[in-house]
This record gives C-alpha cells, structure tokens and sequence, in this order.
C-alpha cells in the first residue's frame, strides 16, 4: 500500500498564499490599464480644463470638487494618450487600494478578519474593474470616498476624517449624496454611535466646503442651470425598471444582489439591518437616478462595489458558519455571468431587438438563483475557497472585456470598449494632423464635445470650452451671453465645429467672422478659419 508523506499531505492542505491570489487579481486589472483608456466624458472634463487653462472657473458640467480633484489628478496625464491614460488609471487604482486598505482596517474592528478581507478586496476590485464608462465619473470617485469613509469612521482615532470624507464624497457630484447616506447606513449596521458621529460630521463640514465653493464666480449659477442643460430628461418608471435592468445585465455583481442578501441573511444575526440597508441602498440609488432623467449607466455606479462586497461578505460568512462555500451562490454566479457575457457580446442590433428575451432569461436566472441559494443545506464541506475567489474576479471583469457594451440597450449602448478604443486611435490621428496645421498654440473657439480639446489641445481664451449654453435654450442667462461671447473674442484664430455633436443653428457671429468654405477637414470636425 502506498503512503503519502505527513508534509506532503499538509502542502497539499495549505492554503493558497495571499501573494498567490494578489497576482491573480492583479493581472485583469494591469491588463484593463494597459488597454482601455479614459471615458469619453473623464477627456471631456479633462480637455476643457486644459484647452481652458484652470479648473475654477471652466464651466465643464461638473461640481468645483470634481473639477480640481480631476484636474489634479491629470497632471500625470503626459506622454501620448494611451501613456498619459494608463497613467491616470494608475493613480486613481493606487487611490482605490488605499480605499479598500482602509476599509479592511476599519472592518476588521466589527468583523473576523477572514471577512474583512474579502470584503475590502471585492469592492477593491469591483472599483479597479468597473464599467469604463462608470470609472473616474462623479459617482464612481464618491464611492471611492464613501468607501475610504467607512473604514475612517470604523475607527475610533479617525470618524471625524470619516465624516470628512463623506461631506467631499457628496460634494464631488451633489447628487452622490445617496453613495454618503449608504456608507452611512453600513457603519450604522455595524456601530451607530459612531455613524451618527461622522453623519454629523459630514453635514457641518459639507456646509462649510459647499459654502466655499460658492466663493467661485459663477459657481452658484452654474449649479443653478445645470439641470436645464441636460439632454432629454425623462423620467418614467419604464425607463426606471430598463434602467435597473440594464444595470444587471453590464454588472452580474449587481444582477446576484438578492441571491447574495439570501446567503448573507441566512447566516447572519443582524438579519432585519442587512435587509433594510440592501433595499434602502437600492432605492436611493435608483430614485436619484429618477431625478436626473438621464439614464446614464454610471448614475449606478455605487451598487457595483455594494453587490461586490455583499457577495463576498456572504461566501466569507458562510464558509465561516460551515466550513464550505455556498456552492449555489457560486454556480449562480456562473451561470449569470456566462448567461450575461454572451448577452453583451452580442452585436447592436441583436440587443435593440431582443431585449424581451435577454431581460427575461436574467430575470428568470436571477429568481432560480435566489431559491437556491434558500434552500441550500448548511452541512460542512471542504472550504476550497480557490473556486469563488475566481468566479467571483470573472463575474466583476464582466463589464471590461472589449466587446461588452457601456449598455445593454439603454444610453450609449452602440459603444463597446473596443470601439471607443478605436475612435481614440482615430481622433488622435485625425487632429494630430489639424493641429500641426494650425499651429499647436493657436487660439481657438470649440462648438464641439469636450473630447475634442482633450485630442486637438488648442487653448482657447473661453470658459465654455465645450459650448453647452449655445446648444441650449437658456438664451436669457448670462451664462449663455459670456458662452456667445466667446466667439467674438479677438486672440481667436479658428472655428472648430463638430457637425454631428452641434447641430444647432450656428449664431450670425460665427458666419460673419468664420470661413467654413475654407475649413481644414476630417471625418468628424471643421476647423474654420476667420476670414481675412
């Protein structure tokens, strides 16, 4: 009879090392940062502030918090844009391991450390692979905040940085102020002194931050007309339920949520505040998102690190109760991952004309799903934790792979990550060439996506860089007069006019003083000369 070695056996036994799985983990995200780039609406914010030259006083759609985090952070934006993204994306991602680092200190106060850090290095990654068009937007850095708050506030030595933390993560996007109220809410599930303490916190230093802001010129009007200048506000619980589902569909993370709550609730104390807090979250998220009317998948951005985290806070507790994984947690999640990925890589017009079918067959998983997840015995088992730690990374790089949409069928559901790839490819080389023929310091006036600046990088002596006053109907704001304003100013050399994005009726100043029968031409721009 053959024997096996005591060590042996033990080596076999030994748990995979944390270096082992941190490599694993790492290895999407590197790849993500190798490849992917910015979001069209990171360049549009970046390229206004640039072609503008500041932050405070560039109109940008975007809060005075936002404005100067981000323009901080674009200062290691150099080189060629695929470096100067990758580098970005470099620095935010230190910044989100510093988040989730702290999260892990903070719950290991309330929590085995074994769930701590699952927790931490889920939302982690949930942050590191998020949708590309949810990465650096307003709500994906509030709940970056929320998240680097609620470890603060976990601490004794720092809830009041926590309370901090929550005041900025509000002010970065006025309506982040749900992705506040759920950290809130998951300090309070776990200590509610402290979560009154940083609540409090947060509300007298966000008025004081908020009042501050309010020192920049035009800074109150420009808040004041914000909402007037969205595109096609609607709201519709229709669009609401699309919405949602949309959402489920691009983030499988977010689609297991409920079989996730069944897990967790099952082998939980604190049943009734894990369950509020879930649906409250969901709520809040979805009903500010109703307010905006904009349908913008990104809006959601604060359930993908929610769902990440309550998914493997529910494996961690589970094969902490009993001594195995919850393998229905864990098939589920394969099977909504595959039954998602093949969804998404499914061509536009597939999804314009299926949705019916993929809605369902998701709808119809995710009930079978949370039942299984009920009825699963609660016997020991080996833990083999090497399976759901893998499922669990394929489920949260789902939305960065580069044929997934930045929707199922909802806004922006044409684009693919590769196919914004492309276009950067082609706006680099297109205006690479415009600039060298216009001079790369010559003063311009842009009627056009704020995209448009990031490639060309012309300054231009306007702080609407990107005219949304002239595509508006506000014509009695001064807003919109200082944006006309701009295109009579006398350091201006050229008209750059994207057709297809201002399709406007140009202002009589623009054809008395620009030539379009001379434009220097690509695909997408005309960069109109004045005339002699």
């Amino acid at each position: 009879m053959t024997t096996v070695a005591p060590a042996a056996t033990e080596l076999r036994r030994r748990p995979i090392r944390g270096w082992v799985w941190a490599g694993v983990a790492a290895l999407p995200v590197a790849l993500t940062a190798a490849w992917i780039g910015l979001g069209h609406d990171i360049r549009y914010v970046l390229g206004g502030m640039w072609a503008a030259g500041g932050s405070t006083d560039v109109f940008v759609h975007r809060p005075l918090a936002y404005r100067w985090l981000l323009d901080g952070l674009g200062v290691v934006d150099v080189g060629s844009v695929g470096v100067g993204e990758g580098l970005v994306r470099l620095v935010a991602l230190a910044f989100v391991a510093g988040a989730a680092w702290w999260l892990r200190a903070g719950l290991r106060r309330s929590l085995p450390s074994g769930e701590a850090s699952a927790v931490a290095a889920a939302v982690g990654l949930a942050f590191a692979l998020a949708p590309n068009g949810d990465f650096l937007q307003p709500e994906w850095v509030a709940a970056v905040l929320a998240v680097a708050a609620i470890g603060a506030a976990l601490t004794p030595s720092t809830v009041l940085l926590g309370g901090l933390l929550l005041a900025v993560s509000v002010l970065v996007g006025y309506t982040t102020l749900p992705t506040a109220l759920i950290a809130v809410g998951v300090v309070a599930v776990l200590d509610r002194r402290r979560a009154l303490v940083a609540a409090a916190t947060a509300v007298v230093s966000g008025g004081a931050l908020f009042g501050l802001s309010l020192l920049a010129p035009r800074e109150w009007r420009w808040l004041l007309d914000g909402s007037a200048l969205n595109d096609g506000v609607t709201r519709d619980l229709g669009q609401l339920v699309e919405f949602a589902a949309n959402e489920a569909m691009l983030v499988p993370m977010v689609a297991l949520l409920p079989a996730s709550l069944v897990v967790l609730l099952r082998v939980s104390r604190r049943r009734v505040a894990w369950l509020v807090l879930v649906v409250l979250a969901v709520a809040v998220v979805l009903g500010a998102a109703f307010v905006q009317g904009e349908w913008f998948q990104y809006h959601a951005a604060a359930l993908v690190p929610l769902a990440a985290g309550l998914w493997a806070l529910a494996v961690a507790r589970w094969t902490l109760t009993h001594g195995r994984p919850p393998w229905a947690l864990v098939t589920a999640t394969v099977v909504i991952l595959f039954a998602a990925r093949v969804f998404l890589g499914a061509s536009f017009d597939w999804r314009s004309q299926h949705g019916t079918l993929a809605y369902g067959t998701l709808g119809g998983l995710i009930v079978l799903a949370g039942l299984a997840c009920a009825v699963e015995p609660g016997r020991d088992g080996r833990q083999l934790l090497s399976v759901p730690v893998l499922v669990g990374l394929l489920a949260l790089a789902v939305p960065i792979l580069p044929t997934s949409p930045y929707s199922f069928d909802g806004v922006d559901a044409e684009y693919t990550n590769a196919g914004r790839v492309a276009i950067e490819h082609k706006f680099t080389d297109e205006l690479a060439m415009v600039r060298d023929r216009i001079g790369a310091d010559t003063p311009v006036v842009y009627l056009a996506f704020g995209d448009i600046a990031y490639f060309l990088g012309n300054p231009t002596p306007c702080a609407y860089p990107s005219p949304a006053y002239l595509r508006s109907d506000l014509r009695d704001t001064a807003g919109y007069r200082e944006n006309l304003a701009c295109l009579s100013d006398p350091s201006v050399r050229y008209l750059v006019l994207q057709p297809s994005w201002f399709d406007a009726a140009l202002p009589p100043t623009v054809t008395a003083r620009f030539d379009c029968t001379r434009a220097i031409t690509t695909d997408d721009i005309l960069a109109c000369p004045t005339r002699p």
